[in-house]
């Protein structure tokens, strides 16, 4: 007698045994997450997975172009552990440093080569043009990234260096550019002669006040082109920043003072500079209507450096990773129950020498 074959099964039940079967491998992990357990978290792990290797690539070439590394060849792949110790740095500057996320956006953003600069062909709506410095981006064929030159080798970082430089101990009297490099900077690792905790506030300080700085010549360049007439006949006035002076206040008042006050969009954010108070007596000389664009620009990019570190001196002394700083640090100082800044010191190349002696 012939054995009756059972029927297939419907298309709902066949659906329902390929569903339980279904599931996703997560990065790093060999067990399969089935479908109906999976959570929103690792839903978003997963979408991630391109984007984060996205991202570990441009921060290995990060770490790369800050240890100095040849691009004119092959370039060997960036060590794990340089990478990982300069991500446990990151995580370290964004919990653990309680000061604004405006003073730490800058770095933040030059990790993954997202500051829209004048030479970023992969920014969309990113103007090719030269640096207002007159040193970059006249040719087509650069010596440097765009990265390195703005926060590097343009004379508005070199301002804000120098005065990094000038106030840490050199470790012989040969050298002469001082003794930070850009490794230091860049990924902010400690020099000599500097605890860790103050070294990434005031790597923070001259990172964001180089792109500070940048936005500042372009404004001082604008500022310095003929105005045209008004319809009355007269050249427009531009407004400028008065700091209100006091018997005690100079170093960093003095440097917007000599530079010709805040361009015209920054008249709002001129309030926001602390009024610092010093006894040093430097560059007591009036303000300085002849100085050039850079000149201008070099003075508000080290004012700003300098304003940013005393507002965090201001805020008191953090309670974690501040017990091995004493009174003797060169620039943010524990002295008592109180954080003393250190102030600025002359700019001391060409464009600065001829502000000082009022030419």
């Amino acid at each position: 007698m012939q054995q009756q074959m059972p029927a297939p099964p419907d298309r709902t039940t066949v659906m329902a045994m390929i569903v339980r079967r279904l599931g996703w491998r997560l990065p790093g992990d060999s067990g399969i997450v089935p479908l109906y357990n999976l959570t929103v978290s690792q839903a978003t792990q997963l979408q991630g997975v391109s984007t984060a290797e996205e991202r570990l690539e441009l921060l290995s070439a990060f770490v790369q172009e800050a240890q100095e590394m040849p691009t004119d060849g092959p370039t060997p792949p960036c060590p794990v552990t340089d990478l990982q110790r300069f991500q446990a740095t990151l995580d370290r500057l964004w919990t653990a440093v309680r000061w604004e996320n405006k003073n730490k956006e800058t770095l933040w953003r030059l990790v993954v080569d997202g500051i829209p600069m004048p030479g970023n062909t992969h920014l969309s709506r990113v103007p090719i043009k030269p640096c207002e410095c007159g040193s970059y981006g006249a040719d087509t064929d650069q010596p440097c990234s765009p990265r390195l030159h703005h926060f590097w080798e343009c004379p508005i970082a070199k301002a804000v260096r120098e005065q990094i430089d000038r106030h840490l101990p050199l470790p012989t009297s040969a050298t002469i550019e001082g003794c930070m490099t850009r490794q230091q900077l860049w990924l902010v690792q400690a020099p000599p002669g500097c605890e860790q905790a103050p070294w990434d506030v005031i790597a923070l300080a001259a990172l964001s006040s180089m792109e500070y700085g940048r936005h500042c010549l372009r404004a001082a360049t604008r500022e310095h082109r003929p105005q045209r007439p008004s319809t009355h006949g007269r050249q427009q006035q531009q407004p400028t920043h008065t700091a209100e002076q006091g018997p005690r206040q100079r170093a960093i008042t003095d440097f917007f003072n000599r530079s010709g006050g805040f361009p015209p969009e920054e008249e709002e954010d001129a309030n926001t500079h602390p009024i610092i108070s010093t006894t040093q007596s430097t560059m007591d000389t009036p303000t300085q209507t002849a100085a050039s664009p850079l000149d201008r620009a070099r003075a508000r990019t080290v004012a700003d450096f300098w304003a940013r570190l005393h507002s965090f001196a201001a805020l008191g002394i953090p309670h974690y990773g501040w017990d091995q700083v004493g009174p003797q640090h060169p620039i943010l100082a524990i002295v008592g129950t109180q954080m003393r800044c250190a102030v600025p010191v002359d700019i001391t190349d060409h464009g600065a020498a001829r502000t000082e002696q009022g030419l």
